[in-house]
């Protein structure tokens, strides 16, 4: 499984209508880090992050979501 496979999967996991994942590419050729960005409905709720930083950042969108749901 690739990184982007698995943050696909943890994106979806959690069950929110129109959000998605991309990968961000870069213009510069020598960075090699892969980075991403997640959208709700076509806006951009997430800053661009390597695959570490954009799973934490799933995993608190995703708890964020149980909490607002549970009120």
């Amino acid at each position: 499984m690739t990184k982007l496979e698995a943050l696909t999967n943890a994106t979806n996991s959690v069950n929110l209508e129109g959000l998605k994942l991309y990968e961000k590419y870069n213009q510069d050729k020598r960075k090699t880090v892969a980075r991403y960005y997640l959208s709700l409905h076509n806006t951009t709720i997430s800053p661009v992050l390597n695959y570490d930083n954009m799973n934490h950042f799933i995993l608190g969108f995703s708890k964020a979501k149980k909490i607002l749901t549970n009120l």
